[in-house]
């Protein structure tokens, strides 16, 4: 892993990452929500957007892993169905 510099909401991090366009990516994800948050609560802190952030970015995550488990799920039995059905 390398180290990249980062922004986020105008302050700059040092974050180790595979890649450079991975960790700016994600970077700039964290700072457009924290952005788009700052516009419906102006009063907000940095330090709590970063927290809204974070928290939407895990719910979404716990949604797509959700997702996947099913699909998962529906792979397994597809491909048991075509198994059992091709002998």
């Amino acid at each position: 892993m390398e180290k990249f510099d980062v922004n986020v909401y105008g302050d700059t991090y040092p974050l180790r990452a595979d890649t450079r366009e991975a960790v700016e990516n994600a970077a700039g994800e964290v700072d457009r929500r924290m952005r788009r948050f700052a516009v419906q609560a102006p009063s907000f802190e940095p330090l709590r957007l970063a927290v809204l952030a974070a928290v939407e970015l895990a719910e979404e995550k716990l949604q797509l892993e959700e997702t996947m488990a099913g699909l998962q799920e529906r792979i397994g039995k597809l491909n048991a169905f075509v198994g059992d059905n091709l002998q």
